[in-house]
């Protein structure tokens, strides 16, 4: 016997329950509230049913959610049943199942005959009773509970009216789960994204530390909102804290504005540069290139500057180019003494021969004229094929003090003649430096009687020879870069309290041809330039007006 809808049903009494209806909902209310997992709170709302002995309930009840994409019944819990019977019962089609009417009807439903869930268990007058009550939300059934009855059960309509608010409570506990899964699924979507986001930002960063060059982020007031290391290390000279600075206050006013303009796409190959002086003195050049930053609506929020020391290579960049300059003039020079040397020799041998005819005073002062600047033109143009074409070095290990030793002598008249006190502080156990003996007697040379000129009457030259390697190399490698590429020289200072050079005359000082003597040709500080060069040596100048002026070279150290 089946009761398509119990109100309808003339089997239906009013009887009374010895526990209140709303008793029992508070109860339900209760257990729902409690901080179970879904199934297990199903579960406890199933025991406490099946437990009221007044309601006559057996000990077999189910709760099913409705899967209406696949048209099946899936079970999230039962009591009393079989393994197998759960089995049997856990997806169920709607089609075969008598709860599948309940599902569609919407309505409560009654059977007297076995349910699917005993299908595969003898059937039992006992067991083959029961409810199919379908849960509701928003008029849409989500889910059927099953509840098997007892003989002693009887139908009634205060047992519809109750069997619905169980049914209500139950659609708020399952629209609950719902919620709380969806929650659930929102947090792990949430913290999946947070994850992505945090091994993105860990890429980003890992991306920007490993750039050769330093990178600035700057917003549209200059404030420095991210650097990486290579930007810290560059501009350590001048701030310990990069992050957080402005960009007006780390460069100055003029060069802020002129590094945070954004570099045209087509002039990427421009070098643009700019130059800081540190707290020493000592003077940094900096290339940069600067790029827009925009956010996702594509307004510009700040800028992002590329930065590099270009310190050691405009360094190098200069010593190329002067060394360009000086083998070029060494060709010309070359070529012209070649040249003149020949037509000079004709002119001395006729002028010999005049003076050798002279037949008068004067005539014979003429000749002799002409003889002495034929000479003077030729020791001229011995300096000329000196710095042409220098001689091949005969490098080998040498002491430096045996080569001071052996120029000492040869100034000794001139240092008395102009009152020059001359001081040489070597470094005890020096090691010997590698170069020619005597080409760097006659460089050595060349830098005393250079001083001798600065200083005129009464002055001191002072020689200082060291050992430099770690900290104090390191010092020298900072104020010299490209020089010194070894971890051990030899370092010769000649220094006097001359006249001193500006910084123009400081600039073109190893040039050739450059002279601030009244005399000379100019080729003097070149040919010891070339010299030290050749001998794998090499040579910077300090000069000040009215503080005199410092040669210092670098020699390697015969190991």
């Amino acid at each position: 016997m089946e009761y398509d809808r119990l109100q309808n049903s003339g089997a239906l009494g009013n009887a009374v329950f010895p526990i209140s209806s709303q008793e029992i909902l508070n109860d339900i209310l209760r257990i729902s509230l409690e901080p179970y997992l879904f199934k297990e709170l199903l579960e406890r709302i199933l025991s406490y049913l099946v437990s009221r002995k007044q309601l006559h309930f057996a000990g077999r009840a189910a709760i099913f959610l409705v899967d209406p994409d696949n048209e099946k019944l899936v079970l999230k819990a039962s009591i009393g049943f079989e393994k197998e019977q759960v089995a049997a019962c856990n997806n169920s089609d709607l089609s075969s199942c008598h709860c599948g009417k309940a599902v569609h009807s919407g309505a409560i439903h009654y059977f007297s005959q076995p349910p699917p869930l005993n299908n595969i268990c003898p059937s039992e007058d006992s067991s083959k009773n029961h409810y199919c009550l379908p849960i509701l939300r928003e008029g849409v059934t989500v889910g059927i509970l099953a509840l098997y009855t007892n003989p002693e059960h009887e139908l009634s309509v205060d047992m519809e009216q109750l069997l619905e608010s169980i049914g209500n409570v139950l659609a708020t506990v399952i629209e609950s789960q719902k919620m709380d899964q969806q929650l659930i699924e929102l947090v792990n979507d949430l913290r999946v994204s947070i994850i992505n986001l945090r091994e993105e930002k860990l890429f980003t960063e890992s991306i920007i530390q490993s750039l050769s060059h330093g990178l600035l982020v700057v917003d549209l007031q200059g404030n420095i909102q991210k650097s990486n290391n290579v930007a810290k290390h560059i501009l350590n000279p001048f701030t310990r804290n990069l992050d957080g600075m402005n960009l007006h206050t780390l460069l100055g006013s003029d060069t802020a504005e002129k590094v945070t303009t954004i570099t045209d796409p087509l002039e990427t190959r421009i070098e643009k540069d700019f130059t800081l002086r540190t707290v020493n003195g000592d003077e940094k050049v900096f290339s940069y290139a600067t790029s827009s930053r925009e956010d996702t609506r594509g307004h510009q929020v700040g800028m992002i500057i590329a930065i590099n020391d270009a310190t050691e290579l405009r360094y190098v960049r200069k010593e190329m180019e002067k060394m360009n300059r000086l083998s070029t003039v060494a060709e010309i020079a070359s070529a012209v003494a070649h040249e003149v040397r020949n037509p000079l020799a004709g002119i001395k041998i006729m002028a010999q021969s005049i003076e050798e005819d002279a037949v008068d005073t004067e005539q014979l002062e003429c000749s002799q004229r002409i003889i002495r600047q034929v000479d003077r033109l030729n020791e001229l143009l011995t300096e000329f094929f000196s710095y042409a074409r220098p001689v091949v070095p005969q490098k080998r290990p040498t002491s430096l003090s045996d080569i001071l030793s052996e120029t000492r002598p040869l100034l000794g008249n001139k240092l008395v003649k102009n009152n020059v006190s001359l001081t040489e502080i070597i470094a005890q156990d020096l090691p010997d430096i590698v170069a020619d003996p005597n080409q760097m007697q006659q460089v050595f040379l060349n830098l005393m009687l250079n001083s001798i000129d600065a200083i005129r009457q009464n002055g001191s030259i002072e020689i200082h020879a060291n050992l430099l390697e770690g900290n104090s190399l390191n010092n020298y490698k900072k104020n010299f870069p490209g020089h010194l590429a070894k971890d051990r020289y030899i370092m010769v200072e000649f220094s006097d309290n001359g006249t001193g050079m500006n910084p123009e005359v400081v600039e073109k000082v190893f040039e050739p041809f450059f002279t601030t003597k009244s005399t000379g040709t100019g080729l003097g500080l070149s040919i010891v330039y070339r010299t030290l060069h050749e001998n794998d040596a090499s040579i910077t100048v300090r000069s000040m007006p009215g503080n005199g002026t410092t040669f210092s070279m670098f020699f390697e150290v015969h190991s």
